[in-house]
């Protein structure tokens, strides 16, 4: 549901390259989970979600800490856990506006299955209606105030009959439907020309080694037609170095980019684009909203907030703030940005290919990485494992799942956890841990790809348990009770060592042999591992500070301060730059009108990501508990 996808590709497990020994028993690729992940790898990528350099990794030890089950939990001052259970939400869909859409909360008026993929109808709806409800906003009674959106009711409150945020929501709506990330293109650079420049700079800084690897770096990131030219004219023997070249091949370029346009984006907006990634990272965060906030405005009038739009107001702060970046570090190892930690890859893929034991796995490049990489696999159980034992199990926090293998995206708040044990020779299930570790066996089915410290493996199955979207109700008190649940079941195992540390492990369809030898369909489990998870790094709060120099808001029975507004306004007007200022480099797919063939060039793009006020939610936050 998120619509973003830069933040996906951080903290992957890469497949090292290993012997010829360990091929597999088909033509698969030399990836996982046909070749092990180094173990410090898998070691140090749970070390970094949880945030624990003493992060758990022994099998026995962590039974013993009895946490082949746990929950999300909060310390209170006193060292007593206490009950914290991530809160239900939409996720906003944004083909009906995110939380500018006055959603109706009967049964089919949130999401209509006649106008679901019509983005431009219900922006067209939303056109008309501001027309009418926008213009009188002023004789709208108490019950027609209760049915205006998240937005509009908050820029009302605030005294904005503009309706800044809210346009500005639709506005985004628009021109991702029409253009998708080209609707926020700042510039294009089709001639290029500046790689060698750039490749100065980088070896002076010591990012490289040498003038050959800054040069490959720099034309991956910043070069354009003219470095393509230039290499093309080397390869000819017309120049004998692309500084030699580099001339007239700018100048080649610049005749020529008028015979390249962007490739064609179509406007279709997929349903299940939205704010999961605000919703899903705020549940298991922010106080639950648990009634009803009423203020009485100037002219005498009630302006309800619902819970259900006090959690779209979080849920749309959290997505469009910058704690949605990975978390990045500086050459001393100390954060410097970002609040998001993740573990996975995005599968792109809309039909996976299945192995020969009924997993899906990665047949070829990715399209949008062009590499070869570990994606419709799932994130590696080992980590899968590792990172519920640790982070909700030991540190009783909430993570983000991605619950959908293939390409759509569909993130929820974990919330607890349950563990079984197998034997993955026979598939029988016990509670003694010496009936179901097993020594490996040359009959193990995935011998050929086990890690070569391997000793022992232990079958699992887990369920996961996470709270699920649904449609938004004007409801006056929201708690526990009203969470809409979902529970996924997977089958993995894991590979210990002699002294019980985990050291890899292989998804499975079924407990034991492949899916041809079941009997029925019934008898094995679908492939429902985790595409990937993340979490909000420990530190959140320092992304959502209350500004301290603004007018204090004493009567909150009421609007408050004239002067929130100008405020807000600064907030609203937030532009996220993926410029190379901010040491992005995007690149951009443009086509020859003639020929169709495919190039890329830099580009960068300015994102207008409207917040709402932090001191204006946090206060909703407060009065609604």
């Amino acid at each position: 549901m998120t619509i973003k996808r830069q933040i996906l590709v951080l903290g992957a497990l890469g497949a090292l390259s290993f012997s010829s020994a360990m091929a597999a028993s088909k033509d698969y690729p030399s990836i996982y989970p046909f070749v092990p992940v180094d173990t410090n790898q898998i070691h140090e990528s749970v070390q970094r979600m949880s945030e624990d350099k003493d992060a758990l990794v022994n099998f026995y030890e962590i039974q013993k800490k009895r946490l082949s089950q746990g929950k999300t939990f909060k310390v209170d001052p006193s060292g007593t856990k206490r009950k914290a259970k991530p809160w239900t939400s939409t996720y906003w869909p944004l083909n009906r506006g995110l939380i500018a859409d006055a959603y109706d909360d009967g049964f089919f008026g949130a999401y209509s299955p006649t106008r679901l993929f019509s983005w431009e109808h219900n922006r067209n709806r939303y056109l008309k209606r501001a027309d009418s409800v926008h213009k009188n906003i002023d004789s709208l009674t108490n019950e027609e105030l209760e049915k205006l959106a998240p937005s509009e009711k908050y820029d009302l409150l605030l005294g904005d009959k503009e309706f800044s945020l809210t346009n500005k929501i639709w506005n985004y709506m628009q021109s991702w439907g029409s253009m998708k990330e080209y609707g926020h293109l700042h510039s294009l650079d089709k001639v290029g020309g500046g790689a060698l420049d750039r490749a100065a700079e980088m070896l002076n800084w010591g990012w490289y080694g040498n003038m050959e690897e800054a040069t490959q770096a720099a034309i991956s990131q910043r070069g354009g037609l003219a470095e393509l030219f230039a290499g093309q004219m080397v390869e000819d023997g017309k120049f004998g170095s692309l500084e030699e070249a580099m001339p007239d091949a700018i100048d080649k370029a610049k005749s020529e980019q008028h015979n390249y346009v962007l490739s064609k984006k179509n406007d279709y907006m997929a349903t299940w684009e939205g704010i999961c990634h605000g919703w899903s990272t705020a549940a298991g965060i922010v106080p639950r909203p648990r009634r009803t906030v009423t203020f009485t405005l100037d002219d005498g009038r009630k302006l309800k907030f619902y819970p259900a739009d006090i959690k779209g107001l979080i849920a749309y702060l959290w997505a469009n703030s910058l704690i949605q970046d990975g978390r990045w570090y500086d050459n001393n190892g100390t954060p410097q940005g970002g609040g998001i930690l993740m573990q996975g890859l995005r599968c792109n893929e809309k039909k996976p290919k299945k192995d020969e034991w009924g997993r899906y796995y990665d047949s070829k490049a990715d399209f949008f990485s062009g590499k070869h990489e570990a994606r419709c696999v799932g994130v590696h159980p080992a980590v899968w494992h590792l990172g519920l034992t640790n982070i909700i199990g030991n540190q009783g926090r909430s993570f983000i799942v991605e619950r959908k293998i293939k390409a759509a995206v569909d993130n929820h708040p974990m919330y607890k956890y349950e563990m079984e044990y197998f034997n993955p020779y026979t598939g029988e299930y016990s509670t003694d841990l010496k009936a179901v570790v097993q020594t490996i066996r040359r009959d193990d089915q995935f011998f050929n790809f086990r890690n070569r410290s391997a000793r022992y493996i232990v079958g699992v199955k887990t369920k996961m348990t996470y709270l699920d979207w649904a449609r938004p109700r004007r409801a006056e008190t929201d708690s526990e009770a009203d969470d809409k649940e979902a529970e996924k079941e997977m089958l993995y195992d894991l590979e210990l060592d002699q002294d019980g540390v985990i050291v890899g492990g292989q998804w499975r369809a079924l407990e034991s042999g492949k899916p041809s030898d079941a009997k029925n369909d019934d008898e094995y489990a679908s492939n429902s591992q985790p595409d990937f998870f993340w979490v909000v790094t420990k530190d959140w709060k320092n992304w959502f500070q209350d500004l301290s120099d603004v007018e204090p808001w004493t009567n909150t029975k009421s609007a408050p301060p004239a002067s929130w507004k100008e405020r807000a306004q600064v907030a609203h007007n937030f532009m996220y730059n993926k410029t190379h200022a901010f040491g992005w480099n995007e690149r951009c797919k443009i086509v020859h009108k003639v020929t169709g063939k495919i190039e890329t060039v830099p580009c960068e793009y300015k994102e207008s990501k409207p917040q709402p006020f932090v001191n204006l939610v946090t206060k909703l936050i407060e009065l609604s508990q």
